[in-house]
């Protein structure tokens, strides 16, 4: 298991002293959230990231093709794997922010299903049709893993189906781990292709501490957003088959305000989560417990652990440097 770090593009000071002490750290991957209305421009700080770290791969978590055209992040993408061999992922979605902040409705699934393999195709410099159209990117020779990030039954089945990483958004809940997994296996081999050879990621909150109330708090940003995510597939999908421990939270749920605090755990619109909703959707409090709960995610079939927001966290960086990274499960 290898644990990444999630940053938001804003205070690019905090920001670049924040990836420097996670890439000190151990943290394998730095993932940059795309939200042009909410934050300033992921490609110039993913670029200021790479150049001031040594081993963290960077990548967006995720970018989406209507904000930004696919050939635009094709060429984007390929040109800092180019200068930084190794070092970059592309992580894509159907767009939550993004999309949302401009009154536009994520992307369909089957957008997503003709996107992936013609970006994949762009950047190795392969011919590609769009519409009737031969194109290509005409200096690309690069091999980019390509992460689609999903919630619901029918994304985490496309996920399984394209991508090399599938980022599940389902909580830490044993049973939702499992049935997200599961989903991405099912879309992998009725895709024909190896569903052990599809990595898994998880993103969620971590807060290492003794104090379990501080810890709680600092998390609740993750159940608050998942929680979205998890009403949109219910209103599309009645016969979605998510497992309680992820369905409850819609019940429990106040209104989301984007603007006021998205991903804020300190936003008035988190202040309903009790600690028993924030330890399904998070990994909060002594490392004891944490290592523990990691441990069980290995063995459910997690391969990267992505925690979020670290932005100024540098503190919070070193202790799971220390006291998580050190000792994670193999």
């Amino acid at each position: 298991m290898i644990l990444g770090a999630q940053f938001l593009p804003e205070r690019c000071d905090e920001y670049l002293a924040s990836v420097r002490a996670a890439d000190e750290a151990g943290y394998a991957r730095a993932w940059l959230v795309d939200g042009q209305m909410l934050w300033q421009d992921i490609y110039v700080y993913m670029t200021l990231g790479l150049e001031q770290t040594s081993h963290m791969a960077f990548g967006a978590a995720v970018t989406n093709p209507t904000t930004r055209h696919f050939t635009v992040t094709a060429s984007a993408t390929a040109t800092l794997e180019e200068r930084y061999p190794g070092r970059m992922l592309l992580g894509l979605g159907r767009g939550d922010n993004a999309v949302r902040t401009i009154g536009l409705k994520p992307v369909p699934t089957k957008t997503l299903y003709a996107t992936v393999p013609r970006i994949a195709s762009l950047m190795r410099g392969e011919e590609v049709d769009f519409d009737g159209a031969p194109i290509r990117i005409r200096w690309a020779d690069q091999k980019v893993p390509i992460m689609l990030a999903a919630t619901g039954p029918k994304n985490l089945r496309t996920a399984g189906a394209l991508a090399d990483i599938v980022m599940i958004y389902v909580g830490v809940h044993p049973d939702a781990v499992a049935w997200g997994i599961e989903q991405v296996r099912i879309g992998a081999a009725e895709a024909g292709r190896d569903p052990d050879a599809v990595e898994i990621s998880l993103l969620t909150a971590m807060w290492v501490g003794e104090d379990q109330e501080e810890a709680w708090r600092e998390c609740r940003w993750a159940p608050a957003a998942c929680a979205n995510h998890i009403a949109d597939v219910i209103a599309r999908n009645a016969e979605h088959g998510m497992p309680t421990c992820m369905s409850r939270i819609v019940e429990a749920r106040d209104a989301y305000d984007y603007y006021a605090g998205h991903l804020d755990s300190h936003a008035d619109h988190t202040q309903y989560l009790t600690g028993e909703l924030v330890d399904d959707f998070a990994l909060a409090g002594t490392p004891e417990k944490i290592r523990s709960r990691l441990e069980e995610l290995a063995s459910l079939g997690v391969h990267e652990v992505s925690c979020a927001y670290l932005n100024g966290q540098i503190d919070q960086i070193n202790r799971v440097g220390r006291d998580i990274i050190s000792r994670l499960p193999s």
